[in-house]
């Protein structure tokens, strides 16, 4: 099974959080793999949809460190990838 998340939501965007979700669903649910958009979402209508996916800053390195934390767990990096360096990148980090 796959999961699509945010890094995080509002204020709840820390690494710890994010962790403890991936320990959450992945051993409760059977979850193996998640797509991770690697921006929190800003929520109340302060942004717009289209400014969601682009003002809260990228934190792949927090991705990075799913991985490391996780190794029998799959991770995908969405979002911010603009060019194949870029995504090459992430594929030496183990990030797919």
């Amino acid at each position: 099974a796959t999961v699509k998340c945010r890094i995080g939501v509002d204020q709840q965007d820390s690494y710890e959080q994010l962790a403890r979700f991936v320990e959450a669903v992945s051993s409760q649910a059977g979850v193996a793999h998640f797509a991770v958009h690697a921006r929190k979402a800003v929520l109340g209508g302060i942004f717009s949809p289209h400014d969601n996916r682009s003002i809260p800053p990228l934190r792949p390195e927090m991705v990075r460190q799913l991985v490391k934390d996780f190794p029998a767990l799959r991770f995908s990096i969405n979002g911010g990838v603009g060019s194949l360096e870029a995504a090459l990148q992430h594929l030496q980090t183990g990030v797919q």
